[in-house]
Formats: structure tokens, C-alpha cells, sequence
């Protein structure tokens, strides 16, 4: 595939003369991450600066920029991972990662992911840039939960993504943790007996009243 559109709601004469990538009529578009040919895109604003504005009624897509830290789980543990304007990251396929406030779980999926910092440019706020190659066949994408005491893994549930395709993600994504949410002993540790926080979806607006307050814990 050589090239692929990318389609707005506003009629072109308005946007024509100041098209911009990062435009919020473009970036709803990738909001949720969007196949195109090989890759998969994703664009997320980053415009809160306290937890205290987490899951406002129209800010799905955007997420807590001061104090929000990420994170690989590696073979030295947990590890936090900087975001600097900018840099590129790798996430490197299998690695377990989480993004504090912005989806609440680990996020393992058998592609590479780029990670590309943009900072905030005149009146628009800071962005994340996110490309991963889209899953083939087996490959898949998995959602996982480790214990925030001694690090074992509690529960884990898998997508097939090369197969079922990445559009199903998201309703998957909200069975799942309405599965590890609704059962206490599938939050529960084995090895330590540490009991996880509520999980919480990529997208704030889904949240509910409980996973809300788990979104401002961690």
C-alpha cells in the first residue's frame, strides 16, 4: 500500500489554507489508534495538569502531562521510562508497559512501538505520537495485571489481533476489565496477597465512577 486518506468532517474550504496534522478535526481520527496499510497510528493530547480533571465529560483523549510517569517491565523490573520532546522511544515487542492515567493495565503486544514526544506549540497542547506495525497472523496484543508489591503477574487476557484485526480492540478492552474489575480474586495476588486497584480503559469517557478514582490513583 503507497498511500492511504485520511478523511475530515469540516468541508476543505475551511481547512485548506491551514492544514495541520495535529488539528483537533484531524487527531480524533487517531485518537483511538488507527490501521493504515502496514502500521498502526495513534495521536494523544496531552492537556491536563492535575488528576483532579481526569474523565471531564470531553476530554477522553486527553491525559495528565506533569506528574504522569511510564513505565517497562524488564529484566531488571520495573523501570520508568522518560519522555523527552522529541526522542524517539522503543518499545520493544513483549515488553509490558504503562502509561500512569492513560489506560490502566500493562500493555503487551508483539510489534515494536515508537514513541515520539511532540511539546506544545503555540495554543495547542503537548502530543504523543505512537506508530506500531500492525499484528499478522498469531500476533497478538494482551492486557495484563502485576502485583504493585512484588511484581507477579495476577491476570492476563489476550487479543488476537493479526487475526480478529485491531478495530475489535476496544470493546475487548471493556470486557476484560469488566472481568478483572468485577472479581475481586482475579485482583488478587497469589504470592503476596496484595490486592490490585481497579483497571481502567485507554479512553477516559468510558470510566466509570469507580474506575474513575482508580484512573487518579495510578
Amino acid at each position: 500500500m503507497l498511500s492511504s486518506d485520511i478523511y475530515v468532517d469540516e468541508p476543505l474550504d475551511k481547512i485548506a489554507s491551514d492544514w495541520d496534522f495535529l488539528d483537533e478535526h484531524v487527531i480524533r481520527k487517531f485518537s483511538g489508534f488507527r490501521p493504515e496499510g502496514d502500521n498502526i497510528y495513534g495521536i494523544r493530547a496531552i492537556a491536563h495538569d492535575s488528576t483532579a480533571q481526569l474523565g471531564e465529560k470531553g476530554k477522553g483523549s486527553t491525559d495528565l502531562v506533569k506528574t504522569r510517569k511510564n513505565f517497562e517491565i524488564g529484566p531488571k523490573g520495573v523501570v520508568e521510562v522518560a519522555r523527552t520532546p522529541f526522542n524517539i522511544h522503543v518499545t520493544l515487542a513483549g515488553t509490558p508497559h504503562h502509561t500512569q492515567f492513560m489506560f490502566g493495565y500493562w500493555h503487551i503486544n508483539d510489534k515494536d512501538e515508537i514513541i515520539i514526544p511532540l511539546p506544545p506549540s503555540g495554543n495547542q497542547p503537548a502530543h504523543l505520537l505512537i506508530i506500531m506495525g500492525h499484528p499478522n497472523g498469531n500476533e497478538t496484543d494482551r492486557m495484563a495485571w502485576y502485583c504493585p508489591t512484588c511484581n507477579n503477574l495476577i491476570f492476563m487476557r489476550e487479543y488476537v489481533t493479526g487475526t480478529w484485526g485491531f478495530r475489535g480492540f476496544w470493546p475487548w478492552e471493556r470486557e476484560v476489565l469488566a472481568e478483572f474489575n468485577g472479581n475481586p480474586k482475579l485482583r488478587t495476588c497469589g504470592e503476596c496477597g496484595t490486592v490490585h486497584p481497579l483497571g481502567y480503559s485507554g479512553f477516559a469517557h468510558h470510566d466509570t465512577a469507580e474506575e474513575r478514582d482508580a484512573r487518579r490513583l495510578w
